[in-house]
């Protein structure tokens, strides 16, 4: 009797483990058993792991830093996540994008903390720009909105700016930033007893929006604060949160993430009052138009300077003939402490991922994406299971970008060649002549109209 006692025990356990492996399949979990599951570590360009502890102590650290009240470990778990998710982001699939940000904001990252000390604002807010606008001085959004900090029209001029069609202050990065931070000050005092963070959120959705919030929430104390507000807030500010407090740890410690970084400081950043010739500024520091333009790639498409305040990156000693000679109308910024690389950025990042795809493969070459691509045709291409280029590029599902370098595993050697397009030419005898198809040509040069073919353009193809 005592044996069959011990089988029945025994069946009874085995059913309810066989109850549980069902549950667990079908997804049906409870809120705190889903919180359980961590999330996968980050691999940055380098091939680190970052562990999500790594970045809960991080957010816990800076939370700290803001001054935001005591969290429950079970939300600061859940900030935690979204946060995670976003340096995954950064560091991953948006990679280049992110570098590409970060390089901007070393323009504007040194007046940024000077004005933040002065107003006395945690400094983690120089990352606030890069959450608007990812460091653009003319970004605009599809509201309306533009500038660094992402100004609509009548709440810019509420705080001193002059919106019109002649003068836009809102694309002038020191006007811009003073009124953003008289803006974020007012925002403090207001929410800041409850959280900081609150800031932030009102930031995005408007302060109107925000008091609701905390009314409908019946909070009255920082107790603690933002995290018993979260659930009330708007779809888009509960991500736009995390997106902040991810930007705020990538940009204090971008190598720390992947991204390359020098602590040589060989360049300046000159603050140019009015609009000038690009070709004055080069002939005043004494180089040539095309290393200005060099420096500076977003001023090859412009005559002179398009905004008041404008930030120019130069050699130290050319940076510092250029302030001397304007006298008043300039002003000289030393870079940031580590400021990211200029030289052979994208080599730098991708060797990695190039040498993982070589040991696993034998081989790779680097592809730079253009309009109209997609990961099946740039699989088709090179003959690589789409699953492949995903792994080595730390891609999730389809999403690319034009002039994103992706690195492309192969088992053969793959060369780039260049084509300059002669008079008479045409894609189908181009084709023929190189042995290749047009298809080739066309998906990866991003030809959308084979009859648009300028004398010269340069083609590229593989072989």
């Amino acid at each position: 009797m005592e044996n069959l006692g011990n089988i029945i025990l025994l069946n009874k356990h085995l059913f309810s483990i066989k109850v549980l492996l069902i549950i667990l399949s079908l997804g049906i979990l409870s809120p705190q058993l889903a919180l359980a599951k961590t999330p996968k570590a980050i691999v940055t360009s380098s091939g680190k792991e970052i562990s999500f502890k790594d970045t809960r102590i991080r957010v816990h650290k800076l939370l700290r830093s803001l001054g935001e009240p005591t969290w429950t470990k079970k939300e600061l778990t859940r900030l935690t996540r979204s946060v995670h998710s976003y340096l995954r982001a950064f560091s991953g699939r948006q990679f280049d994008a992110t570098l590409a940000a970060l390089r901007r904001g070393d323009r504007y990252r040194p007046m940024l903390r000077a004005k933040l000390a002065r107003a006395k604002i945690p400094m983690a807010f120089e990352a606030l720009p890069m959450a608007e606008s990812a460091y653009r001085f003319n970004a605009r959004s599809k509201a309306g909105a533009r500038g660094l900090w992402q100004y609509m029209p009548a709440s810019a001029r509420q705080y001193g700016l002059h919106v019109s069609r002649k003068l836009d202050q809102r694309t002038d990065p020191a006007m811009a930033t003073d009124a953003a931070l008289d803006y974020l000050k007012y925002l403090n005092r207001k929410f800041g007893k409850i959280s900081i963070l609150l800031s932030v959120a009102a930031y995005n959705a408007g302060e109107g929006r925000i008091g609701r919030v905390v009314r409908r929430s019946g909070i009255k104390s920082g107790k603690r604060g933002y995290s018993r507000v979260l659930r009330f807030l708007p779809k888009e500010t509960r991500g736009y949160v995390p997106e902040f407090l991810a930007a705020a740890i990538l940009v204090k410690s971008p190598a720390y993430f992947g991204f390359p970084t020098t602590t040589q400081r060989t360049h300046q950043y000159v603050q140019v009052r009015k609009p000038l010739t690009v070709q004055k500024i080069a002939n005043i520091s004494k180089m040539s138009l095309a290393n200005v333009q060099q420096l500076n790639p977003e001023l090859k498409k412009y005559k002179r300077t398009p905004t008041h305040n404008y930030f120019i990156r130069l050699p130290n000693k050319a940076a510092v003939r250029l302030k001397n000679q304007l006298a008043d109308q300039a002003k000289l910024w030393k870079p940031v402490s580590s400021p990211i690389t200029l030289e052979h950025v994208t080599q730098q990042a991708h060797a990695a991922k190039a040498k993982k795809a070589n040991k696993k493969f034998g081989s790779h070459t680097v592809y730079t994406v253009n309009k109209g691509n997609n990961l099946g045709g740039i699989a088709d291409i090179f003959s690589v299971p789409i699953k492949d280029i995903r792994q080595i590029n730390n891609v999730r599902g389809n999403r690319i970008h034009v002039g994103q370098a992706l690195i492309i595993p192969t088992k053969k050697n793959l060369d780039r060649k260049v084509y300059r397009v002669r008079s008479g030419d045409n894609l189908g005898s181009i084709a023929q002549r190189l042995g290749i198809g047009v298809s080739h040509l066309k998906f990866v040069n991003g030809v959308t109209n084979p009859r648009r073919l300028r004398l010269g353009q340069k083609l590229i193809y593989y072989i």
